[in-house]
């Protein structure tokens, strides 16, 4: 049990190290208000986020959780896929309950392998 114990934990170690080196860039593939809403929620940007709310979506967040899929997934997931923690704040308190992502849970799949990238990984980001 205590060899299981260490290897769980030096898993665990590994695979903290990996995501950290991990740099997101993300290019939006159009100039559309979904997709502008996805980069910054994904880039961690509440003001600008915030201010796509109010441009284009009447001042409706929870419109806009409800309508927006950042590369075929909800902008609340999108967002904290990407460890976009203040993004990830305010859209946990906008959109409906069932959107809601509960960070007091994390499930860390140890057996997944991450690459360490030096510089970054680019992702490109299409809102619809």
């Amino acid at each position: 049990m205590k060899i299981l114990t260490s290897m769980v934990t030096a898993g665990f170690l590994i695979a903290s190290a990996n995501t950290q080196a991990l740099e997101y860039r993300f290019v939006a593939t159009d100039n559309s208000p979904a997709t502008r809403a996805c980069v910054s929620a994904a880039s961690d940007d509440v003001s600008e986020l915030k201010k796509t709310v109010n441009r284009s979506f009447n001042s409706n967040a929870d419109l806009m959780s409800l309508t927006v899929l950042c590369n075929d997934q909800d902008i609340n997931a999108f967002a904290h896929a990407y460890g976009a923690v203040e993004t990830g704040n305010y859209l946990n308190r906008v959109v409906p309950r069932k959107m809601r992502i509960d960070d007091s849970v994390e499930i860390i799949d140890v057996s997944a392998y991450v690459p360490n990238v030096e510089g970054g990984v680019t992702i490109y980001v299409a809102g619809k």
